[in-house]
């Protein structure tokens, strides 16, 4: 049986995978940071009252499959659409919003670490990229 998301839900799908995509087509030390972390890795995304599962497949391409989380299993990531916000339009920190608990982030340390470096870089890939400041705001507008 495969359940059919929400309009919320795939908002949100289309909006990480587009984000994918973007630093797929850069390439660059983002997306080798990224595919370090997120290769054969998946998590449980909780957005507001929207949760996605999405797995992520593959060394330097990365595919990601998204779908419908399973109500059963805890969440590898919390956050609220505003703290989101506030980290992707440069208002508080990550470090901040998780320190604070406006975020939560269920890693061990390490990758901890390297979801940090791999946020920051993306954040400061912004400036250079139209495209992603078009998601930002796209987020900002739909969501």
């Amino acid at each position: 049986m495969t359940i059919s998301l929400s309009s919320r839900a795939e908002l949100l799908s289309n909006l990480i995978l587009e984000l994918l995509e973007i630093l797929r087509d850069r390439q660059g030390d983002t997306w080798a940071a990224i595919t370090r972390l997120a290769s054969s890795k998946s998590a449980t995304i909780a957005i507001d009252d929207t949760r996605l599962y999405v797995q992520a497949e593959g060394d330097r391409q990365l595919n990601l499959k998204v779908a419908a989380a399973d109500p059963e299993v805890d969440n590898s990531f919390e956050s609220t659409g505003e703290a989101l916000r506030n980290v992707m339009f440069g208002r508080f920190s990550l470090d901040k919003s998780v320190a604070s608990g406006k975020i939560f982030i269920r890693a061990n340390f390490g990758d901890l670490l390297k979801i940090r470096t791999v946020v920051s870089a993306v954040l400061a890939d912004t400036d250079n990229e139209p495209r992603l400041q078009q998601l930002w705001e796209r987020f900002d507008r739909e969501w």
